[in-house]
């Protein structure tokens, strides 16, 4: 629902729907390190290539995290994207704002989780103070 009033709001549903191959795929190992903390995170550089109205083919790069099911596509395999016809270099790939939307929302879930026991536990403190 969220995605359709996005996709409505930046005028994307009016542009043109067809498929693109994946046709090449190399994972990228971004290291971190935050306060003697080694962290890692891996994203797949992805060439996405389709073929406009005009018969045109087009390429573009596509970055995937590894949170995000399409991490695992490698090469050869079809998805659906849609493309500006006035500028059809121009993509909008929905499953890959989905898995953005939906790395977003779990971790805003996370911090309100954890805001909540934190709530949860002062109450709890003010309570027992109150009773001695």
């Amino acid at each position: 629902m969220l995605i359709k009033l996005w996709e409505r709001i930046r005028g994307y549903d009016r542009w043109v729907q067809t498929d693109a191959t994946i046709e090449s795929s190399a994972m990228e190992d971004h290291v971190y390190d935050y306060r003697g903390q080694i962290k890692h995170e891996y994203e797949s550089v992805d060439t996405l290539v389709w073929t406009d109205r005009e018969g045109n083919q087009q390429t573009a790069p596509c970055r995937v995290p590894d949170d995000s099911p399409l991490y695992q596509l490698i090469g050869g395999e079809k998805v659906t994207i849609r493309y500006d016809p006035q500028n059809p270099e121009e993509y909008y790939f929905p499953e890959l704002i989905k898995g953005r939307l939906r790395h977003f929302l779990l971790q805003f879930g996370t911090v309100i989780l954890f805001l909540g026991c934190i709530v949860v536990g002062v109450f709890l403190l003010e309570r027992a103070y109150k009773w001695k």
